[in-house]
C-alpha cells in the first residue's frame, strides 16, 4: 500500500457529538456507520484508544481510525480493506485525544 493518497473524508463521524460517555471509568465510547464502512471503540483517560474499523465497500479504499488531539495533530490507525476487513487498534496517545473519526484512503 506505498503511494497511497488520502481520499476525501465524506461521511466522517466526529465523535464527542455521538460519544456515550462513562465517568466513573474516565471513558467515552464511539461508534457509527458510514456509506463506506463502520467502526466504534472506546478512549480512556483521554490517550488510550480501543477500537476497530471495518470497509463495507468494495471500492478501491481503505478505511481506518483517526485520533484527533486537542493541539490540532493526529494519530491514524491500521487500514481496513478490502471489502468485509476489519483492523482493530489498542494505542496509547503520547497527548490527550479529543475526538476520532473514520477516514478513507485510496490503496491503488
Amino acid at each position: 500500500m506505498v503511494g497511497a493518497v488520502v481520499a476525501a473524508t465524506a461521511g466522517l463521524g466526529i465523535v464527542p457529538a455521538e460519544a456515550g460517555t462513562d465517568t466513573a471509568a474516565g471513558c467515552w465510547t464511539f461508534g457509527n456507520t458510514t456509506s463506506f464502512g463502520t467502526y466504534g471503540g472506546q478512549v480512556c483517560g483521554s490517550s488510550h484508544i480501543m477500537g476497530w474499523a471495518k470497509d463495507t465497500k468494495a471500492d478501491g479504499y481503505c478505511v481506518f481510525l483517526r485520533a484527533h488531539y486537542p493541539t490540532g495533530g493526529y494519530n491514524d490507525g491500521p487500514w481496513a480493506c478490502p471489502m468485509n476487513v476489519t483492523k482493530n487498534w489498542d494505542w496509547w496517545a503520547p497527548q490527550g485525544i479529543s475526538s476520532v473519526s473514520i477516514e478513507k484512503v485510496y490503496a491503488p
